[in-house]
This record gives C-alpha cells, sequence and structure tokens, in this order.
C-alpha cells in the first residue's frame, strides 16, 4: 500500500514536472521548430533556384551582346565658344566727362580706372566655352567613320571621340543632315577600332528584345535593355523645336537619358537596328518612352553623306495633313487612311501632274500610304528625276496620278506660302466662330508674309466644335466647303444654308502660309448628339 501511493505521488511529481517543462519550453521549441522548418523550406526553394538558373540563357545572352558591341560605342565630346554678355556692362552709367579718368562711377571703388566703354570705348566681346557629350558608335573601323546625331554635334568647334579602351580621335571631317538628325564623323588615322554592324530594323517587330549602349549623364558604356515598344512612331516637338523632320522612330523602352544621343539600340544579334536619339518626356529625363532612328534610314543617309556631302531628296510640292472621319465622309472617301493634301505648291511637281486640294493620297508605287509622315518618307526617298504613280482618291472616285519627282529644293519649307488679300465686317455664324473682313494692314499685323483672300477668325466659342478642331483667331479661312469666302458676308452666306445645317469643311490657312481643312458642325447640332 505505501509502495503504491509512493509510486502514484512520483507519477504525478513526473506529470508536473513535464507539464511545467511544457509551459516553460514548450513556446522555444515549437519556435525552434518552426524555424528549422522554414530553413528546410528555404534551402529546397534555393535548390530550385540553383537549378532554374542553370536553363538561364538570357543572362549568358545579354553579356554576350554588350560584349561584341560596347567596343565600338564611343563618347563623343564637343567644345563650343559662345559670345556672352560682359559683366562690366553692370557698372556701366553715362559718365559726362568721357576723357577725365577720377573716377567716380557707382559700383567701382573711387580712383578705379573706367573700363572700357564707359569712356565711350568699347567694350570687349566675353566669350565662354561650353562643352557638351554625347554617344556614337563605329560602323566601318576601316575607314573610320562614326555614327552620331546631328544635335550632338551641330555648331560645335572642336569634336573628340574618345573610344571604349579610353583612346581619344580628332574628326578628320563631319557631315551632317539635320533633316534626319544624323551625322557621320570620319576619324583622323583610324587604327585598331572595332565595329559594329548596321542590322534591319525593318525586320524588328513590337516586344523583341533590344539593348541601348552609351554615355547617359557621362557614365560612359553603360547597357540598359528593354523591348521595341511601338514602330513607326513620330515626334511633331522635335521637329517643331528644329529637329528632325523625316521621322520613322522605334520605340523601346530601355532606359535613355541625356549622353545617350547618338549611341546605337542593338538587336539580340549584335546588330545596330536604330541610333537613340531622343525622349518623350516633360521633364527631360528617362520615363520609359524612348526614341531611335531606324537603320533602313541610316543607311541611306550615310552613304549619301560619304559619297556626296549631302542628302538628295525628292519633293512633291503639297501641303498634307491627316483625315478624321468627318473630313472623311465631307470629301466622301471610303477610308481615313492616307493623306489628304491640304494646298498644292504653285510650280511644283503636283501642281505639274494636276493635283488638287482635296485629293486624298493612298499610295505611292503600290506602296500603302496609311498617313503623312509614310508619305513623306516614300517621297524623300525617290530619286529626282523619276516618274512616281500616286493612287487617290477625288470626288469619291480612284485614280492614278504619275507625277515627276525632282530634287528637294533647299527653301522647300519656305515655299508653304498663301495666295492673294481684300477689305474688312464681321459676321458669327451658328458653328460659334465669329470672323471679320481681312485688310492687307491687317493680315500684315497678323504675321502673313504674303496677302491671303479669305476671312480672319476673330472668336471662337470654347465649348463649340471649332475650338475642339484647332480653330484659333487669326487664322484666316479662305473656303466653306467648294466655296471661296472673300469678305464676312460671303462667310455667312455660305454658313447659313440648308447644306451647312450637318456642318461644313472649311479651308483654313495660318501664317506661315500652311494650309488645312477643318470639318465643323454647329453647336446646336454638336449639343443635340
Amino acid at each position: 500500500m505505501q509502495h503504491t501511493c509512493a509510486r502514484s505521488v512520483l507519477l504525478s511529481a513526473v506529470v508536473i514536472v513535464l507539464a511545467a517543462s511544457a509551459i516553460i519550453f514548450g513556446p522555444f521549441l515549437a519556435t525552434e521548430f518552426a524555424y528549422a522548418m522554414t530553413q528546410a523550406q528555404m534551402q529546397a526553394e534555393r535548390q530550385k533556384l540553383s537549378q532554374m538558373a542553370g536553363n538561364d540563357v538570357l543572362s549568358p545572352l545579354f553579356r554576350q551582346v554588350a560584349k561584341v558591341v560596347r567596343p565600338a560605342v564611343v563618347e563623343v565630346r564637343i567644345e563650343k565658344s559662345v559670345t556672352v554678355r560682359n559683366p562690366l556692362e553692370d557698372f556701366l552709367r553715362p559718365i559726362p566727362m568721357p576723357d577725365d579718368e577720377d573716377n567716380n562711377t557707382p559700383g567701382l571703388p573711387p580712383g578705379m580706372p573706367l573700363p572700357p566703354g564707359a569712356n565711350g570705348r568699347k567694350l570687349p566681346q566675353q566669350h565662354e566655352l561650353l562643352r557638351g557629350l554625347g554617344s556614337g558608335v563605329i560602323v566601318d573601323a576601316k575607314n573610320g567613320y562614326v555614327i552620331t546625331n546631328n544635335h550632338v554635334v551641330s555648331g560645335a568647334d572642336q569634336v573628340e571621340v574618345i573610344t571604349a579602351d579610353k583612346r581619344s580621335f580628332t574628326a578628320a571631317w563631319i557631315k551632317t543632315d539635320p533633316m534626319s538628325d544624323i551625322a557621320v564623323i570620319k576619324l583622323n588615322k583610324p587604327e585598331d577600332l572595332v565595329e559594329a554592324p548596321l542590322g534591319d530594323s525593318d525586320a524588328m517587330d513590337v516586344g523583341d528584345m533590344v539593348m541601348a549602349i552609351g554615355s547617359p549623364r557621362g557614365l560612359p558604356q553603360t547597357v540598359t535593355h528593354g523591348i521595341i515598344s511601338a514602330t513607326g512612331r513620330t515626334d511633331t516637338s522635335i521637329s517643331q523645336d528644329g529637329g528632325a523632320m523625316y521621322q520613322d522612330f522605334l520605340q523601346t523602352d530601355a532606359a535613355i537619358n541625356r549622353g545617350n544621343s547618338g549611341g546605337p539600340l542593338v538587336n539580340m544579334k549584335g546588330e545596330i537596328i536604330g541610333i537613340n536619339t531622343a525622349i518623350v518626356s516633360p521633364i527631360g529625363a528617362f520615363e520609359g518612352t524612348g526614341l531611335a532612328i531606324p537603320s533602313t534610314m541610316v543607311k541611306k543617309v550615310m552613304a549619301q553623306l560619304i559619297e556626296k556631302g549631302k542628302v538628295t531628296r525628292g519633293y512633291l510640292g503639297v501641303q498634307m495633313q491627316e483625315a478624321t472621319t468627318k473630313l472623311a465622309k465631307s470629301f466622301n472617301l471610303p477610308t481615313t487612311h492616307g493623306t489628304l493634301v491640304s494646298r498644292v505648291i504653285p510650280g511644283s511637281p503636283a501642281a505639274k501632274a494636276g493635283l488638287k486640294e482635296g485629293d486624298f493620297i493612298v499610295g505611292v508605287d503600290g506602296h500603302e500610304v496609311g498617313d503623312l509622315n509614310t508619305l513623306r518618307n516614300l517621297v524623300a526617298s525617290v530619286a529626282p528625276g523619276k516618274t512616281i504613280k500616286l493612287d487617290i482618291y477625288r470626288d469619291g472616285e480612284k485614280k492614278t496620278v504619275p507625277v515627276e519627282i525632282v530634287e528637294q529644293p533647299a527653301d522647300f519649307a519656305a515655299k508653304a506660302a498663301a495666295p492673294g488679300a481684300e477689305e474688312p465686317t464681321e459676321a458669327a455664324s451658328a458653328l460659334g466662330i465669329t470672323v471679320a473682313d481681312l485688310s492687307k494692314d491687317l493680315a500684315q499685323r497678323l504675321g502673313y508674309k504674303e496677302a491671303v483672300k479669305g476671312v480672319v477668325v476673330t472668336a471662337v466659342d470654347p465649348i463649340s466644335d471649332a475650338a475642339k478642331e484647332g480653330l484659333k483667331p487669326g487664322m484666316v479661312i479662305t473656303h466653306v466647303g467648294k466655296t471661296a469666302v472673300a469678305t464676312a458676308e460671303d462667310y455667312r452666306k455660305a454658313t447659313t444654308g440648308k447644306d451647312a445645317a450637318e456642318g461644313v469643311r472649311l479651308r483654313v490657312v495660318i501664317p506661315d502660309g500652311s494650309t488645312q481643312f477643318i470639318f465643323v458642325t454647329p453647336m446646336k447640332a454638336a449639343k443635340e448628339k
């Protein structure tokens, strides 16, 4: 009996000890167990990752592309001397006695000799040396040809090219084409250079992987990668700022920043398929949208620059615009894919061939013309003297018009001038547009270089269809539909008939002589819609 009690007491004590141990050490043991399990899982995941990394083909591919292309990528350093305001001009004031060397001029210590200019002598000009940095790529090692952007080297007094192995070369000559923003630099005494081949940008498609190499922010041999985001891009802000007029950009999300300009965009074969030229960004820094000149354009421009020192382009002689759905309906067009002729330049190949305002161009020698940029590039690539066939729609009918292309004149942009002029009254219309007679004096004050016959827009209702279509005060309306309007009364009659109830097509001229068509819906009809 006593033994039994003793065993019971002992067993109870053991149970109590075990229970106490579980309470005291249980959380610690549980944590340790969970930690061991986590470590085991992580080890398994690492082994899995290691196996996957062994199948990684992208990293070795990127590494190899960079290895074969980077030796051909160069820094392009430029120096440019500019005239700046002489700081001493801030101290100069009219002095009653120009030859009095006892100086009491405010801003200068008493007794200090007068600076040049204070006594009538001219101040010497002050000069400042500006330095810039861009990128480039060697495309011909034997001849030492480097491709870069025109805007990188434009106006430079001195250009220095630094290769990947830190050697410095000067330029034997530089030939540029501002209209495509392409420049070719020929290096002095090229030796032991590495080149990168020009590939076929036409073979690239959206989603293809690319790599950009250059010197962004002065960091040479920087490599970024991404994909082709789009092809056939244009950016009107570039041409408006005096940049490239001929555009057919590749768009990429490979990081491009200041200093990348002129550097290559390459495919996964290590071929140059573009020359990085711009970023689309309101802050001037990379936001995921970069633009590169396609290699197909680079090849054509480079060949002409090397051979002739300039680029010869074909010239048609029309002003063009896109066709909106409303304009297409107004002109009885079956599609909006094409280019609307808004003006034919007098004496141009287009005029001689009988092209007319309102003609809609949809093809050039069998090549489809989807927009005005395509037509511009196609015509520019035509050799002067060659006759091309334009497929057009006129008054709803499809026609083929042969046109003999000539060499683009140097002042072709200035040939966009407007016709003749008239005198002054005012008229408003249901279109939300107020116009007035246009006098010669008013036309000159508005900036029209030549007399233009029509009515000047004096006000546009901000909620009107006209405002949405871009009509602004100062523009001149020359036609309502097919009817020429020379006075405000002409305009009033043309916009109040039954034919105008659903909207009218306006031919508009702006001060630089450019013309365009705008289809405008009356405010009442617009509100009902």
